[in-house]
This record gives C-alpha cells, structure tokens and sequence, in this order.
C-alpha cells in the first residue's frame, strides 16, 4: 500500500535554499495532487519563516501559497526558542508546535505512529 501521508521537515540551515525551498514545493505538490501533508519547521529550519515571509525574497509567493493552503502546521517550539526567532516564527504566520512529552519539540514519533512518511530536507 502506497503512503498516502507526509510530513515534511524542513531543518535547511540558512546557506541551504535549496532544501528549504524543495520542502514547500514537494508540499504543495503532494497536497494538490490529494495527499494528506504537513510541513513542519525544524531546528535550523525555524529562521526559514521570517525569511520567506520578507515581500522582497523571491520565494515569498510560494511561502504565501503553501501557507494559504493550510499545510505548514508549525515550527519547532523548543528549536525556535534556542534559536532566538519564536516571535519571527509566529508573526510569520507559522504556530508553535511542541509538546511537554517531547521536551518542546515536535511529536515526530506521534506523526509516525498516525501513519506520516517523513521527507526531511
């Protein structure tokens, strides 16, 4: 049987666009073809919301796109607090995701467990 879910982790540090970029894409292209995805922010990853939110950063459209779409479900809330960009993160339109299980960081095992692929750029 052929995965059906994904969950997208994007950890790109900030020399990374590449990787950072192909997570919204390969998003949004599993999501109109009729997959269920999520797109999370990772460790270095969680800069990646404020930087896409800039109008001038030519994949700001995409960002705006996926972000519409309902498929960015979060950043890490344990890794946006270390890496100083909790309130860039939220005020880029991306909520914090964290549970007191995980120490703050996302449910990976629980997304896994509810049947998600992992895809991690």
């Amino acid at each position: 049987m052929a995965a059906t879910k994904y969950l997208i982790v994007i950890q790109a540090n900030q020399s990374d666009v590449g990787k950072a970029v192909h997570g919204l894409l390969y998003g949004q292209e599993l999501h109109e073809a009729g997959f269920e995805v999520e797109i999370v922010f990772d460790g270095l990853g969680t800069q990646w919301p404020d930087e896409f939110s800039k109008p001038e950063h030519p994949f700001n459209s995409l960002y705006r796109e996926v972000l519409k779409a309902g498929i960015v479900k979060g950043g890490c809330q344990a890794c946006s607090a270390f890496f100083e960009v909790s309130e860039k993160v939220e005020k880029a339109g991306v909520p914090l995701l964290g549970y007191e299980t995980t120490g703050g960081h996302i449910p990976f095992a629980q997304y896994m467990k509810d049947g998600f692929t992992p895809i991690i750029l």
